[in-house]
C-alpha cells in the first residue's frame, strides 16, 4: 500500500482547487482504478490514522491556520477569472487571468481534471507507475486540455495555481508533492494503514572533490565532460533514491521537469514517450537518437537533500555511497567500460597493417637507434590481452577518488509526537524538545503564533532543521581522513596527480612504490592512444584513469547509452554538441561578419592546396573546419564553419601535425591569411570569457532570514479583513510584524520554481540571445562561456533575469517576480507562452568573470574563475559583486571589482566611447592619483574634466559627462563602505583600465565583402 498512500496524498486536493467555489471537494484519486479498490481503507487512513498529518506538516509556516470565515474566492471581471498569487520570496503580488474558467462551474472543473487522466492510467493497476505519471504529467495534461489550451494565452498558468488562495505563495503541485513525500516516510513500505505515523528523517548526502575534478582539463571538451559527469553521478544518486522512495522525496535538487530524470523515466517506462509528444514537453532524446540541448546541460549539485523513513536512517547513506562507487568504477559501469573500450579499440587497430607500419615508422624517427628495437617489440606485445596489466592501477585510482559524506536528522524529536495541542499538559516539554533538536536561538513558535494557533506540528522547525543539517554535514566533512594513493612513475601531465596510465604499469605489492616505466615507453603508449582515438588524445598528454574516464565517459563509458542517446560517430565535439574555445571566442564575429569568415576559410584552403607540406592534409582540413561550431546563433547564420581554423595550435592538433616543418608551415599559412583578410596580427579568436554566478544569501532564504512579514504573502482581501476587524488583534500582529518562515511546501515550491531560471531562462539567454554556451546551470549556480563582445550584455541580462527586473531584450514582461514571455517574441516561440520564475525584487547575484587570452592554459583559467567569484565578488560589501580578471598571455593579471548595480551605467559609458577615449582613460589612470582622492566634494569629477580638456583631440562632451556621472556614483558607494574591499581609488583606476581594455580589444572593422561559396 506504499504507493497507494503516496498517490492518495498527491491527489487529495482537486488540481484546480483555487478556482473552485466549494473548497471541500475531493481530488482526482477517485478516478484511478488502483486507488478505487482501496477507497474506504485510504479514507480511513487519511482521516482517522494520521495520514492527514502529512498535509498539516507540509503546510507548517506556509499556510496559516486561518479562522472560520477567512476565505477568498477568485474574482471575475469581464468573464475573466482572476486568482491572486504571491511570489514565495519577495511577496510581490500578481494575478493569473483565466479567461477559460469564467463560466465554468465546480462540476465543469472536475470534468477537466477527470478527462485529463488518460485511459491507460485510469486502468493501470501498478500504483508506482500511476504515481510517476501523476507526479510528472498531470499538471501538463490539465494545461493541455482543449478547454484551456484553445482559449488561454498562458495555459501553463494552471501549474501556478496556489494550494491556498488565502496565502497564495505556494503552487498546489509543490504542496501535494511534499505531502506525498511526508506520507511515504511517515507510513513506509512495511507499515499498514492502521499504524501510528513515524517521524520522517532528513538526509543530506554529498560527495567530493568537485573543483579538482573539473579543473583537471586541458580543453573545453574536458571541462564540459567533468561538469557533466558530476551532474550525471548526482542524477544517478537522486534516481537511486527516487527508485527507493519516489521522486517526490528528493527536496534538493528537485527532480520535476529535469531532462536527465525524464531520460531515466523513459528507460523505466518506455510507453510514457507518447505523453511527452502529446503535452508538448521537450523529449530528452530527439529524433535519430540525438540528445536535446537541455539533456547536455549539467545542473545537478553534489549535495542532495531528501526525506527518508526512520527505518533507513542508518543504512541509506552507505547504500548511496556504494551506488555512487558502483556507477563510477565497478564491473559493467563507467571506469570498467572505458578501460575495456581502450583495450578493444587498440586491439582492433592492429588488424590494419598500415596502422602498425605507421607506428613503427614513427618509432624509427622519434627515438635513438638503441631504443627502437625494444620499443617496437613492446608495441607489438600490446596485441596480446595478457600484456595489459593495468587493472589494479585503474581500480586504485578510481576507487580512491570520490569521498562521500552524509548526515540524517529527524523531523522533530522522535521521542515526541508529530503534533501537539497548545492546551495540552505536555505542550511546554514537547516544544522544548523540538527547540533543542533544532538548536533554535529564538523560541519557536512565536508568542503571537501560540495565541493564534490551537495545534503546533514539527513542520514549524523545518527551516532550522535545514540549517542544522548543513552545519552537521560540514562538521562531518572536516573529520575526513583522505589519503593520496601511491603514484609511481610519471604523473598526469594535466593535474600532476596520480600515475599516468600505461598497460604495463603493474600496480600491486611490492611494485606500488616503484619508479614506474621509462619515459620512452610512456611516450609510445600515448602516441598509440592518439592514433587509436584521433581527436580525443594528442599524443603528448599523459593522463590518469580519472581523466581518461572523464574524457571518454559519454560514449565509451556508457553515459549516452544509459540516457537513450545513440553515438554513431567518433567526433566527440559533434557527439556532445559542445564547442571548442576558438569557436566560442570568435562566435560574435562569425555571426556579424559571415562573409569574412568564408573568405578566410577559402584563402586558408588555398594555402593548404598550394603548400606541398600541408597538401596531404587538405581533406582532413575540410573535415575539421567545415563542421558546426555547436553555437546556435553561429550555426544558424553560417552553417558548417568551425572556429578551430583561427588557431594554428588547435588546428595542428586536430589535423595530427607532428613535425616541426608541418607546424611551421601551418603557422605561416594562418598568419598570412589573417593579414590577407585585413586582420593583421590579431584574430577573432584571441580572447574568450567564462562567467561563474551564484545567488547571494540563498541559505538565508531557506532559513527564512530574508523573508518579509506574513502580510506580504497573504491574499490582499484577507489582509484587509484582518486589519479592519478590531477582534483580530493577534492576527494583525501575526501578519504585520511576524516574519514568514520557509516551510516544507514553500521550500519545495522554491526549488521547483528555480528550475525556470536555471533550465529555461539561463540556456535561452546565454545560447539564443547571446553567442555563448552553458556549462552548468543548477538552481542559483550558473557557469557559462561567451565571446568577449557578448560578456557585458550577458552579465547584465542574467542579473535582470535573476531579480525579475526589466528585460533588456524586451522579450519578457516583468510581472510580480515572474518573467512572462511576450507574444510574438523569439522567447515565446522557443519557451512557449508562460510565466517563468525569478527570485524577485531585491535578489542579487555575485559573479566572477575571467577574460582569457587564447594561450592561457584552461586549468589556470578555472583556478582564477573560482577565486574571482568566491574570494572576491562574494566579499564585496553587501555581496552583489562583480570581479573581472583579465589573464594576459604574458602571465599578467588585471583584476577589477565592481558593485553589481553600477554595471549598467558603466557599460553604457563604454558603448558610447569611441576608440579615441582609450588614450584618455590611460591618461586618467596615470594622473588621477596625483590630483584627487575620495571626497564628497566631487574632486574626481573635476580632475577628469580638467584632464579631458587638455586633450589635443576633442571628445564628445556627453561621453565625458556620463563618465563623470558614473565615477560620482562609484565614489558615493565607495564612501559608504570606506576601507572595505573594492572601495579605494586604485579600484576605480582598475575599472577605468578594464574599460580601456574593452575598447582596445574591439576587433578592427573590415568590409564584409561577399565571398564565393566554395564547392
Amino acid at each position: 500500500m506504499y504507493y497507494e498512500r503516496k498517490l492518495f496524498a498527491l491527489l487529495h486536493d482537486p488540481y484546480l482547487k483555487a478556482l473552485y467555489r466549494n473548497k471541500g471537494l475531493k481530488g482526482a484519486w477517485q478516478q484511478v482504478s488502483c486507488l478505487n479498490q482501496h477507497a474506504q481503507h485510504l479514507e480511513n487512513w487519511w482521516n482517522r490514522h494520521g495520514g492527514i498529518t502529512a498535509d498539516h506538516i507540509a503546510s507548517a509556516s506556509d499556510r496559516l491556520s486561518f479562522q472560520e470565515g477567512m476565505r477568498t474566492s477568485p474574482t471575475q471581471t469581464a468573464n475573466v477569472t482572476q486568482v491572486e498569487i504571491a511570489h514565495p520570496i519577495s511577496g510581490q503580488k500578481s494575478h493569473l487571468n483565466s479567461s477559460w474558467a469564467g463560466s465554468l462551474s465546480d462540476e465543469n472543473l472536475t470534468e477537466i481534471e477527470k478527462d485529463s487522466i488518460w485511459q491507460p492510467i485510469h486502468q493501470e493497476t501498478d500504483a508506482e507507475k500511476v504515481f510517476w505519471w501523476f507526479w510528472r504529467f498531470y499538471g501538463e495534461a490539465i494545461a493541455n486540455d482543449h478547454r484551456i489550451r484553445d482559449t488561454a494565452v498562458y495555459a501553463r498558468d494552471v501549474l501556478l495555481l496556489p494550494a491556498d488562495t488565502r496565502i497564495p505563495d505556494c503552487p498546489l503541485e509543490a504542496h501535494t508533492s511534499i505531502t506525498a513525500a511526508l506520507a511515504g516516510t511517515m507510513f513506509p513500505k512495511n507499515a499498514s494503514n492502521g499504524d501510528r505515523p513515524q517521524h520522517p528523517w532528513l538526509l543530506m548526502f554529498s560527495f567530493s572533490p568537485v573543483q579538482e575534478f573539473i579543473k583537471s582539463s586541458r580543453k573545453l571538451l574536458d571541462f564540459w565532460s567533468g561538469s557533466y559527469l558530476l551532474h550525471y553521478l548526482s542524477a544517478k544518486a537522486c534516481w537511486f533514491l527516487a527508485e527507493c522512495y519516489g521522486p517526490d522525496t528528493i527536496i534538493t535538487p528537485n527532480l520535476y521537469n529535469q531532462t536527465i530524470i525524464d531520460a531515466f523515466l523513459l528507460q523505466k517506462y518506455p510507453d510514457f514517450k507518447s505523453y511527452f509528444e502529446e503535452f508538448g514537453i521537450a523529449k530528452p532524446v530527439e529524433t535519430a537518437g540525438q540528445p536535446s540541448p537541455s539533456l547536455l546541460t549539467a545542473g545537478f549539485p553534489n549535495v542532495i537533500t531528501a526525506l527518508i523513513p526512520a527505518k533507513d536512517k542508518d543504512t541509506i547513506g552507505k547504500k548511496l555511497q556504494k551506488h555512487l562507487r558502483h556507477t563510477w568504477c565497478n564491473l559493467g559501469n563507467l571506469g570498467e567500460k572505458v578501460r575495456e573500450a581502450i583495450k578493444d579499440e587498440v586491439h582492433s587497430c592492429y588488424k590494419d597493417p598500415r596502422w602498425v607500419a605507421h607506428i613503427q615508422d614513427w618509432i624509427g624517427t622519434q627515438f635513438p637507434a638503441a631504443e627502437q628495437e625494444a620499443l617496437k617489440k613492446e608495441f607489438l606485445s600490446w596485441q596480446q590481452g595478457g600484456r595489459w596489466e593495468w587493472n589494479a592501477l585503474w581500480q586504485a585510482q578510481l576507487e580512491n577518488f570520490w569521498e562521500s559524506y552524509w548526515i540524517a536528522l529527524p523531523l522533530g524529536d522522535p521521542d515526541q509526537s508529530l503534533t501537539c495541542k497548545r492546551q495540552a499538559a505536555n505542550y511546554s516539554s514537547w516544544k522544548t524538545a523540538q527547540t533543542t533538536l533544532a538548536k533554535a536561538e529564538n523560541p519557536l513558535p512565536t508568542q503571537v503564533e501560540e495565541k493564534v494557533y490551537s495545534t503546533i506540528n514539527v513542520g514549524t522547525w523545518w527551516p532550522l532543521l535545514q540549517q542544522r543539517l548543513g552545519s552537521a554535514l560540514s562538521a562531518v566533512k572536516n573529520t575526513r581522513n583522505w589519503q593520496f594513493p601511491a603514484s609511481p612513475g610519471e604523473r598526469s601531465s594535466i593535474s600532476g596527480a596520480y600515475s599516468a596510465l600505461h598497460p604495463n604499469l603493474l600496480y600491486r605489492d611490492p611494485f606500488r612504490e616503484g619508479h614506474g616505466l621509462p619515459t620512452s615507453s610512456l611516450r609510445l603508449f600515448w602516441y598509440v592512444m592518439s592514433q587509436a582515438f584521433p581527436g580525443l588524445f594528442n599524443g603528448s598528454e599523459r593522463l590518469n584513469a580519472i581523466e581518461v574516464t572523464k574524457r571518454m565517459a559519454w560514449k565509451y563509458g556508457g553515459v549516452a547509452e544509459s540516457l537513450g542517446v545513440e553515438c554513431p560517430e567518433d567526433d566527440y565535439e559533434n557527439l556532445v554538441r559542445f564547442p571548442n574555445a576558438n569557436s566560442i571566442a570568435a562566435a560574435r564575429f562569425m555571426v556579424e561578419y559571415p562573409n569574412q569568415v568564408k573568405q578566410y576559410w577559402q584563402k586558408l584552403n588555398q594555402e593548404f592546396t598550394a603548400d606541398p607540406i600541408l597538401k596531404p592534409y587538405c581533406d582532413r582540413f575540410g573535415g575539421k573546419t567545415r563542421r558546426p561550431t555547436q553555437i546556435p546563433q553561429v550555426d544558424a547564420k553560417l552553417g558548417n564553419y568551425n572556429g578551430v581554423m583561427f588557431s594554428a595550435k588547435w588546428l595542428a592538433e586536430d589535423l595530427g601535425l607532428e613535425t616541426k616543418e608541418e607546424l611551421a608551415a601551418l603557422r605561416s599559412a594562418v598568419d598570412s591569411v589573417q593579414k590577407q583578410v585585413g586582420w593583421g596580427d590579431r584574430s577573432p579568436a584571441d580572447w574568450w570569457c567564462i562567467l561563474l554566478a551564484d545567488g547571494d544569501n540563498m541559505g538565508d532564504y531557506v532559513r527564512g532570514h530574508n523573508l518579509k512579514t506574513y502580510g506580504e504573502y497573504v491574499a490582499s482581501n484577507i489582509v484587509q479583513q484582518i486589519n479592519s476587524n478590531l477582534q483580530l488583534l493577534n492576527w494583525k500582529t501575526l501578519i504585520n510584524k511576524t516574519p514568514k518562515r520557509m516551510g516544507p511546501a514553500t521550500h519545495v515550491g522554491l526549488n521547483r520554481a528555480l528550475l525556470d531560471f536555471s533550465n529555461r531562462l539561463v540556456p535561452y539567454l546565454v545560447e539564443r540571445r547571446h553567442c555563448g554556451r552553458v556549462v552548468y546551470s543548477g538552481g542559483d549556480d550558473v557557469m557559462a562561456i561567451s565571446p568577449l563582445e557578448d560578456i557585458l550584455s550577458l552579465i547584465h541580462t542574467l542579473r535582470q533575469a535573476w531579480c525579475g527586473g526589466n528585460d533588456p531584450g524586451r522579450e519578457f514582461q516583468s510581472d510580480g517576480g515572474y518573467w512572462q514571455t511576450e507574444q510574438g517574441s523569439t522567447a515565446a516561440q522557443i519557451l512557449g507562452m508562460r510565466r517563468l520564475f525569478t527570485m524577485g525584487e531585491g535578489a542579487t547575484m555575485s559573479m566572477g568573470v575571467v577574460i582569457a587570452y587564447k594561450s592561457v592554459p584552461l586549468p589556470t583559467v578555472l583556478e582564477h574563475i573560482w577565486q574571482a567569484q568566491k574570494e572576491r565578488a562574494k566579499k564585496l560589501p553587501g555581496k552583489d559583486g562583480l570581479c573581472f580578471r583579465v589573464l594576459y598571455g604574458s602571465g599578467n593579471v588585471l583584476e577589477a571589482l565592481m558593485k553589481g548595480n553600477l554595471l549598467e551605467d558603466w557599460w553604457q559609458v563604454l558603448q558610447q566611447a569611441t576608440d579615441d577615449v582609450s588614450p584618455l582613460l590611460y591618461r586618467l589612470i596615470a594622473e588621477l592619483p596625483q590630483h584627487c582622492w575620495l571626497s564628497q566634494e566631487h574632486v574626481i569629477r573635476r580632475a577628469i574634466a580638467s584632464i579631458a580638456s587638455r586633450r589635443e583631440k576633442d571628445l564628445p562632451s556627453e561621453c565625458i559627462e556620463n563618465l563623470c556621472n558614473w565615477c560620482d556614483r562609484w565614489q558615493e558607494w565607495a564612501l559608504q563602505h570606506k576601507g572595505q574591499l573594492g572601495t579605494d581609488l586604485p579600484d576605480l583606476l582598475k575599472l577605468l583600465r578594464l574599460m580601456a581594455f574593452f575598447i582596445d580589444k574591439r576587433f578592427p572593422a573590415v568590409a564584409d565583402n561577399t565571398a564565393t561559396e566554395p564547392c
